[in-house]
């Protein structure tokens, strides 16, 4: 009865081995090209629809930079910042955006260069040009942004 049992305990290690080891393998790979830009595309949609902050799949301790300083250390905090859209209501479309993926080599990153029109009751305000760098887990969660942006009047 001893040996059956171990028998079985056996097959069910092994079976599980075989199950577990190609999502083990999947996630060592890390977040694909596809995913990475999923991801980073929700946290763009978060800035000019606050309902959208809820779904960006943060890492629990993301961090954002924008021009050198640090202004979200956590992903309660970005999602809460996106939500109540205090300093982002003025943005009125994310437009001509282009993706690159792994730039510079860098492993894990899709980078995200667009515009963002500002505006405030219809009035042409301003225009922003953002270069953004998005790093992800292998799980596909955004874990650092990087922002680079200039403000230029509107014409």
């Amino acid at each position: 009865m001893n040996a059956r049992l171990g028998r079985l305990l056996a097959a069910a290690a092994l079976t599980a081995t075989l199950v577990a080891a190609p999502a083990t393998a999947q996630a060592a790979t890390g977040c694909s090209q596809a995913g990475s830009q999923a991801a980073a595309q929700k946290y763009l949609d978060a800035l000019v629809d606050r309902n959208a902050a809820w779904s960006i799949p943060l890492d629990p301790f993301v961090l954002r930079i924008e021009n050198g300083l640090p202004t979200s250390v956590s992903a309660a905090d970005l999602k809460l910042q996106l939500f109540l859209h205090i300093q982002y209501s003025v943005f009125t479309s994310i437009e001509n955006v282009v993706w690159t993926w792994q730039p510079d080599g860098r492993a894990d990153v899709i980078n995200a260069h667009y515009d963002i029109p500002v505006g405030l009751g219809g009035v042409s305000l301003a225009s922003s040009t953002v270069d953004e760098d998005f790093t992800l887990t292998p799980a596909c969660t955004i874990k650092r942004i990087d922002a680079t942006f200039t403000i230029e009047p509107a014409a």
